[in-house]
């Protein structure tokens, strides 16, 4: 059976482990970022009002929400953290996979503010794109 060629990596570059975890080191812990007790008591409520994941449910699927997620990433402005309006509940499917990949269009300049939100046309299409 074939297997895949060795890939280059100049001797002195460090590897992708020690490139994620000097990354975590500057990005700080999720304390650190505010996710402290007092979010996640306000996350418990805001899912407990939001019990189905409202992208799914467009989609014709039945999925508990999971996730409070920042439409708009906050990027450690406490204003936008804390703004209720910038919230969503969704599933971890939708927050792990799908938001991560608009997050990535929207940094790259490809989509716009309001495509972050996961009801929004582009985001449906890309989840309808990756459940095939």
């Amino acid at each position: 059976m074939p297997t895949m060629p060795n890939t280059f990596r100049a001797p002195h570059a460090p590897s992708r482990s020690e490139q994620v975890k000097e990354y975590d080191k500057r990005r700080g812990s999720s304390r650190e970022r505010g996710y402290t007790t007092k979010w996640d008591k306000a996350s418990r409520a805001f899912l407990g009002k939001h019990r189905i994941c409202l992208a799914c449910e467009l989609a014709g699927f039945d999925q508990r929400t999971e996730v409070t997620d920042h439409i708009v990433p906050h990027k450690g402005d406490k204003a936008l953290f804390w703004d209720r309006t910038n919230w969503q509940a969704c599933c971890r499917w939708h927050h792990d996979v799908v938001k991560q990949m608009l997050e990535r269009e929207y940094l790259a300049g490809a989509i716009s503010r309001s495509d972050l939100s996961l009801t929004s046309r582009v985001a449906l299409d890309l989840a309808a794109r990756l459940r095939v």
